[in-house]
């Protein structure tokens, strides 16, 4: 999962999107929430990294500019924890909290690769 510090990295995660699924992930490293869905994107990644399925990592305490630049330019309100699929530029899923479950994105997935 590659992690996203700056507005050009997260431009060209999204531009990236255009040529293959994007699963973006807003991790907060001081919540309990977000460690057991940290935990969950983990396996995902784990999973799917090798099926053309690309992952960003935003930390949304470290790299609150980023993070709410996201929401912005995606249109999406701010959550923490956060996932959201990615494909031409705009969100086509996503969710937060207790449902980032491996299952959830699991089923989300594989009709992509």
């Amino acid at each position: 999962m590659d992690s996203i510090h700056s507005l050009d990295e997260l431009h060209a995660l999204v531009e990236r999107s255009h040529e293959q699924p994007v699963v973006l992930f807003k991790h907060s490293t001081r919540c309990p929430i977000s460690a057991q869905a940290a935990s969950e994107m983990k396996q995902v990644v784990e999973r799917f990294e090798k099926d053309n399925i690309a992952f960003g990592l935003i930390l949304v305490v470290e790299d609150r500019e980023i993070s709410l630049a996201a929401a912005d330019q995606l249109g999406i309100k701010h959550e923490s924890p956060q996932a959201m699929l990615l494909k031409d530029g705009e969100v086509t899923w996503h969710d937060s909290h207790y449902q980032i479950q491996y299952d959830r994105l699991e089923s989300i997935l594989s009709p992509l690769i």
